[in-house]
C-alpha cells in the first residue's frame, strides 16, 4: 500500500503586539471599592484620626507593597468624587458592597455623612429595606 504523506507543518502563528495586561475584574472592583470607602471618609469635608484608622486598618495588610501604601496615601490625600466612583458601579451586588465599603469607612456622627449615604444608596438604587439590611449585618445604626 502507498505510504501516507506526512501534512505540512501547521505556520506559527503572527507575533502580536506586547499590550499591557487589563487590570482584572476583581482588582478593578477591588479598587473601586477602596475609592468608595475615601470618599465616604471625606464626605463630611475631612477624613479624621479614626477614619483614616479605619481604612488603613481594612486595607493595609502586612504583604502591602510599598507601592500600595503609596496609592493609598495618594487616595486619602486628594480624595476621589463619588459621582465618577458611582457611575462605575454595575449591578445590584456592586452597589450594596459599594454602600457597605462607605458605611464601614465612617462614624455616621454627622449630618453631611448621613446626607451622603443616602445619596448614595438613591444613585445606587437600593430600597430602604437593603440599606436597613446592611446596616444591621454590618452592626451600624
Amino acid at each position: 500500500p502507498p505510504a501516507l504523506a506526512t501534512p505540512p507543518p501547521i505556520p506559527s502563528p503572527p507575533s502580536l503586539p506586547a499590550t499591557p495586561p487589563p487590570i482584572p475584574i476583581g482588582q478593578a472592583k477591588a479598587l473601586l471599592l477602596v475609592r468608595a470607602m475615601i470618599a465616604a471618609a471625606a464626605a463630611d469635608g475631612v477624613i479624621d484620626a479614626s477614619e483614616r484608622k479605619t481604612i488603613l486598618a481594612q486595607l493595609m495588610t502586612s504583604d502591602a507593597t510599598d507601592e500600595e501604601r503609596a496609592f493609598l496615601e495618594d487616595e486619602l490625600a486628594s480624595p476621589p468624587d463619588v459621582h465618577e466612583l458611582l457611575a462605575a458601579v454595575e449591578g445590584p451586588e456592586m452597589s450594596e458592597q459599594f454602600y457597605a465599603a462607605s458605611l464601614l469607612a465612617i462614624d455616621v456622627d454627622t449630618q453631611a455623612e448621613r446626607d451622603y449615604l443616602a445619596e448614595v444608596a438613591q444613585k445606587l438604587s437600593l430600597d430602604t429595606a437593603t440599606v436597613t439590611r446592611l446596616h444591621t449585618e454590618l452592626g451600624i445604626e
